[in-house]
């Protein structure tokens, strides 16, 4: 898989015969943000207006997402397949092959860059994780509890695809963001929502399956935070309270007030986090 380089300064211009994964912006030390489901890039825009001053920001767009391909995996879903194209896009970026980068993921983006540092082929400086759903961590710490809530939900949401029913996408806002949360949305973002249902019921699979030891979890000593919003989800804090407690080297906030979305709801307080130095 081969990118197109352009100016740092700049949203990447590229060859539309060969599918450009990310948008650049800013020089400095790089930080690579991965979006989350029914989400693009523009998760990060307030984020990236801020740090892009002093930071290489590098915007991933997942497979299925912002105009990119689907992915070819729908049969047997593999988290290898978002993780081939991030180690692809931060060889081509990054002008030193040894330079490290500070991760970051918000909800399914946030599965896809726990995976990426546990798996361990890329240097991870720092890494920041706003309300990962991986859910697969109630399996390796045997939270049965919240393994059974989690299943029924995926169990009601499939149940809606099967049987066609409109804005089904609405139903993991709502589990997410909290009851009424997708109602309000412009027609124009509920609509948007719609095409990418697959997409969304094959990153559940995966949020299910990237499953790790939880001595892998252990053994992770990359600087990590772990953000969530004080008002979201308990599947989310559970996730989030879970992880604090296997990841031997991570800093924990709670922003006051913020739902799932707190990465557009509360974009300065993110930043501030992201700021913050993190000591073993």
């Amino acid at each position: 898989m081969k990118f197109n380089k352009s100016s740092k300064t700049t949203t990447t211009e590229f060859n539309i015969s060969t599918p450009c994964y990310y948008e650049q912006q800013g020089s400095g030390s790089p930080i690579v943000f991965i979006h989350g489901s029914y989400a693009t890039t523009s998760t990060w825009k307030k984020i990236v207006q801020q740090l892009a001053s002093t930071h290489h920001c590098i915007s991933i767009k997942l497979p299925g997402h912002c105009g990119m391909p689907d992915p070819d995996d729908f049969a047997a879903p593999n988290i290898d397949t978002e993780l081939k194209i991030i180690e692809s896009v931060i060889a081509e970026l990054i002008e030193q092959p040894d330079q490290p980068i500070h991760l970051i993921g918000h909800s399914f983006g946030g599965v896809v860059a726990l995976a990426l540092a546990l798996k361990g082929s890329v240097k991870i400086q720092e890494l920041t994780l706003f309300e990962p759903v991986s859910t697969w961590v109630f399996e390796s710490v045997n939270d049965q509890v919240m393994t059974a809530q989690v299943n029924a939900f995926i169990q009601d949401y499939r149940q809606g695809i099967s049987n066609n029913d409109p804005y089904v996408c609405g139903k993991v806002i709502d589990f997410w963001g909290g009851e009424g949360a997708f109602a309000p949305l412009p027609d124009f973002i509920k609509d948007g929502m719609v095409p990418l249902t697959a997409n969304n019921n094959r990153h559940w699979t995966l949020c299910e399956n990237t499953h790790q030891d939880r001595n892998k979890l252990n053994a992770l000593t990359i600087p990590t935070r772990l953000v969530c919003g004080s008002a979201s989800n308990p599947i989310a804090q559970a996730i989030v309270s879970h992880l604090s407690n296997e990841l031997p080297n991570n800093k924990r906030h709670t922003i006051e007030g913020a739902s799932h979305f707190l990465v557009t709801s509360h974009a300065t307080h993110c930043i501030d986090i992201i700021n913050d130095a993190i000591t073993a």
